[in-house]
């Protein structure tokens, strides 16, 4: 295994300080089928990448495997792990897995130090978590209290100093620290001395960090206390001996350390893992952002300061850099061509799901891949496209629905566990009086006991309610033909 470190409340922090110290770890059914299908559609020949990465041995599928459904994944800060966890939202969702999800609904709600039942919802009755993928600390025994034995652990790291200029940007560290201008570029100011303006930072509820040191680091567990440790100016071998062994908790209790900078790469070695089929993987980025410091170049003192400073991140990267490329290096069955063909099915994914869009030309309704070396064929279609694109606050929402609908609760003891919308009740029920056509809000209210149109379409709701079996074929084809023509128009190609 290769990961994390377990860091709880301030009494946990401090054991695993002390730790530290040494006293000094396809087939993806579409819930949809019952629609009426356009009838284009358009098969990418043989399922083969294009002509530079063609096997030049048999076409024939890897031998089966069985599938791995459960997982813990260590969701670190501005590495891309919101892509990552879209993935597993959706994979997830169609399989009716049951997720850790944060109580309120608010998404932070477990992090940083939060993971305990007060904090999340329970399991159904005489049933196991399967899935957590929500921002907290990685704590060894608390994952591993609450997930099942055969979980998979996984992470995803990112190259420290471009995961600083992300930091930077999104958190809007240059106000936070209140750097002027002064015609240098702030993040450079910062970089000159970052202890500092550190400690201006004010934390808030990133208490009690800044994510500027070790941040991904801390995330895995690392205790920020320790921080003043292995910064600037510390005792290099005591610095060390902490570091090494942080390091190898990590690639003890993970089964694999993903990387920003090859995340296509990544994701093929995830499919590998998990017995997982191509289409799973599949995906559009989520929150990605263009910013002025993300090409800046930073003078190499300066970068050796960041190094002194994020000692921890730095090492935690070089490793697992390492050892994530003999991984690959070690993979067989053809991971290079592998890679190059998901990554033309990705790009076909997008061009179709993207055509979808009320704005633009219908030119083709599916894509029918062809069995391949690397797994099954499989079809991508509008249904898919809704799950793929679908936000990460729906999946909470949809995911939440069906827990409550599990622990059977309904809009009045839902409270216990979120904010219930109950004005757009009202308001809908006063609406259908006198009306006999049914429309898609009047099902979705009807069936729903956490339903929130501000955060997931009515469409989502109405599709989640048919695939879990509240609403049945008739009533949803006769809704969607009706109120949303764009999403079963035929294509005329």
């Amino acid at each position: 295994m290769e990961t994390g470190i377990p860091v709880g409340h301030h009494d946990r922090n401090h054991s695993l300080a002390r730790r530290l110290m040494g006293t000094v770890r396809e087939n993806e059914s579409s819930p949809f089928n019952q629609l009426q299908s356009p009838t284009s559609s358009r098969v990418i020949a043989s399922s083969q990448p294009p002509t530079s990465s063609r096997p030049s041995s048999s076409s024939r599928p890897r031998p089966t495997c069985t599938e791995r459904r459960r997982l813990g994944f260590a969701k670190n800060h501005k590495v891309g792990g919101d892509t990552i966890k879209r993935i597993f939202d959706r994979f997830g969702y169609v399989r009716k897995l049951n997720f850790v999800l944060p109580r309120s609904l608010v998404v932070s709600k477990m992090y940083p130090y939060q993971l305990y039942p007060t904090s999340y919802l329970p399991p159904p009755q005489n049933q196991s978590f399967d899935m957590l993928v929500y921002h907290t600390v990685y704590e060894r025994e608390r994952y591993r209290e609450i997930l099942p034995k055969d979980t998979v652990y996984l992470t995803i790291i990112r190259e420290p100093l471009s995961h600083l200029k992300s930091t930077w940007n999104y958190y809007k560290l240059q106000k936070k620290f209140h750097i002027e201008e002064n015609g240098e570029d702030p993040i450079l100011t910062f970089l000159a001395n970052p202890g500092e303006y550190d400690k201006k930072c004010g934390h808030g509820r990133h208490v009690p960090y800044c994510l500027t040191q070790n941040a991904i680091s801390t995330d895995l567990g690392f205790p920020a206390s320790t921080n003043k440790r292995v910064g600037p100016g510390c005792d290099t071998d005591e610095r060390e001996i902490i570091t090494q062994k942080f390091l190898k908790i990590i690639k003890d209790d993970f089964d694999l350390v993903m990387m920003t900078e090859y995340f296509d790469e990544s994701l093929v070695l995830l499919k590998r893992l998990m017995c997982w089929s191509l289409k799973d993987i599949l995906y559009y980025k989520t929150n990605t952002r263009s910013y002025v410091s993300k090409e800046k170049q930073i003078p190499p003192k300066l970068h050796q300061n960041h190094r002194e400073w994020s000692h921890v991140d730095y090492a935690l990267y070089d490793q697992f850099n390492q050892s994530f490329w003999r991984r690959v290096n070690s993979a067989g069955n053809d991971f290079w061509g592998e890679v190059r063909y998901f990554k033309h099915v990705n790009e076909q994914m997008k061009e179709l799901c993207d055509s979808y869009k009320a704005s633009k030309p219908c030119s083709i309704s599916t894509l029918n891949f062809k069995q391949s070396r690397w797994g099954p064929g499989f079809t991508v279609d509008r249904n898919f496209c809704m799950l793929a694109k679908r936000s990460l606050r729906c999946y909470l929402l949809l995911e939440s629905e069906r827990a409550a609908k599990a622990l059977k609760l309904n809009r009045r003891n839902i409270t216990l566990y979120s904010e219930v919308d109950l004005e757009s009740f009202k308001k809908a029920a006063k609406s259908r009086k006198g009306r006999t056509t049914v429309k898609a809000i009047d099902v979705i209210l009807e069936n729903c006991v956490n339903c929130k149109l501000r955060d997931c379409g009515s469409l989502d709701h109405l599709s989640h309610l048919h695939y879990d079996g509240y609403v049945n074929s008739a009533t949803y084809s006769s809704i969607v033909n009706r109120e949303y023509p764009n999403f079963v128009r035929k294509c005329n190609l």
